[in-house]
């Protein structure tokens, strides 16, 4: 008796410590200072965050949500984590080009005069197609209200401490009418995982998971995937025996109203042997908001009303209605690592003691541009579970994928 009141306690403890440390991360993430410093061609500094892009203006956010907007006329550089966007000023139009730096540098340390050719000192830059930009600046770049700078290099030098390349080198403009192929929207991953325990106890556990997501310039796409399986083997009676037999799967569409604000619809399915759950559907619209929208740390909560469908074994039904919130956290710690981390409630209106929280925490490390490995811990409470079931199922998968 005094052994489960134990295991009940620190089971509580473990789902609150849980959420705590999530919170705590993002409150941490929330805060961390990931400006934005644009320079001006007389040589000031404004640092902030560029919230939005026109023809004619750059707005920049700065403490104390000030909002500035500067002309582009008046722009040189615009500095974001190891890239550095320039702009070039022409008679009829602005033109932008993209520096990628190896240490990070800032517009502090680029030292460029609006007469110089940036083609000369700058070899490496490419078309400036960043996300934060992806209502502004590459649509006025799609209708040709502002032309991206292309030039074609051919190096004779050796490389300099910017990360950028010196010496003599022979320049070739592109012809604008040449198309160049579209980017790449979509992206995926496939994971797997498996665990085999022999001696004392023999058990088999596996894993498979899979990820898909296209980021349009209206519209981004999700889908992903998770089956578990476990079996155990009765040692003294030689039959095996499952014990976890799940899978899951999730499907978001999202429409971007702005640059930060959209709406979405989210269907997610799951079928649990285990439970005796042949399935749960639960069917969400709603509108979100990006509250951190940079190229190395995403944050966004969204909600709107849910139905939730169930069908378990005997025939048993059941449907009600509610609400869903949920929010969604992206952090790339470094070049080849990232960090993600979800929360999803879902509460009945009909009844305030039906509830459930879906959430997970996870690092992705990429070893190359094709295989990543994956640690992740996700965590299902259902405070009206099944007759005899546990409220709360909790794993901690680590598995090897291939990116797509």
């Amino acid at each position: 008796m005094v052994n489960k009141l134990i295991t009940r306690i620190i089971k509580r403890k473990m789902h609150k410590a849980t959420f705590s440390f999530l919170f705590l991360v993002y409150v941490f993430l929330m805060n961390m200072a990931f400006s934005d410093e644009v320079k001006t061609i007389d040589g000031d500094i404004i640092v902030g965050e560029v919230v939005d892009v026109d023809e004619n203006y750059l707005s920049i956010k700065q403490s104390g949500d000030h909002i500035s907007f500067l002309q582009w006329r008046i722009i040189s550089l615009i500095s974001r984590e190891k890239e550095i966007i320039i702009v070039s000023h022409g008679e009829t139009q602005e033109k932008f080009s993209i520096l990628k730096t190896a240490n990070g540098l800032s517009v502090k340390d680029v030292n460029l005069m609006t007469t110089d050719k940036i083609s000369d000192i700058y070899p490496k830059e490419k078309i400036a197609r960043r996300p934060l930009f992806d209502q502004g600046l590459k649509q006025l770049t799609q209708t040709g209200a502002v032309s991206p700078l292309v030039s074609d290099t051919k190096k004779v030098g050796e490389s300099n401490q910017l990360g950028t390349s010196t010496g003599t080198f022979e320049t070739k403009a592109t012809p604008e009418q040449s198309p160049s192929a579209p980017p790449k929207t979509w992206k995926g991953n496939v994971a797997a995982g498996i665990n085999i325990k022999d001696g004392n106890t023999e058990s088999t556990s596996t894993h498979v998971k899979g990820v898909y997501t296209n980021e349009r310039k209206r519209e981004n796409i999700y889908f992903d995937a998770l089956v578990l399986y476990e079996v155990v083997t009765n040692k003294n009676t030689d039959v095996d025996e499952e014990t976890i037999n799940e899978q899951r799967a999730t499907a978001k569409y999202e429409y971007k109203h702005t640059l930060r604000l959209y709406s979405f619809f989210n269907q997610s399915f799951e079928h649990d042997e285990i439970e005796n759950l042949n399935y749960r559907l639960i069917s969400s619209p709603g509108m979100g908001y990006r509250f951190v929208l940079k190229d190395a740390l995403k944050y966004k909560i969204e909600g709107g009303p849910a139905y939730t469908y169930e069908r378990f074994n005997g025939r048993i039904t059941d449907d009600t209605l509610g609400l869903r919130i949920g929010q969604y956290l992206d952090w790339k710690i470094l070049d080849a690592t990232a960090c993600y981390a979800k929360t999803e409630y879902v509460h009945s209106v009909e009844n305030r003691d039906d509830w459930r929280v879906d959430s997970g925490i996870g690092i992705k490390h990429s070893i190359n541009k094709s295989l990543s490995i994956n640690l992740e811990l996700i965590d299902q409470y259902n405070n009206t579970p099944a007759e005899g079931k546990e409220k709360e199922d909790r794993a901690v998968l680590g598995s090897a994928g291939y990116n797509f």
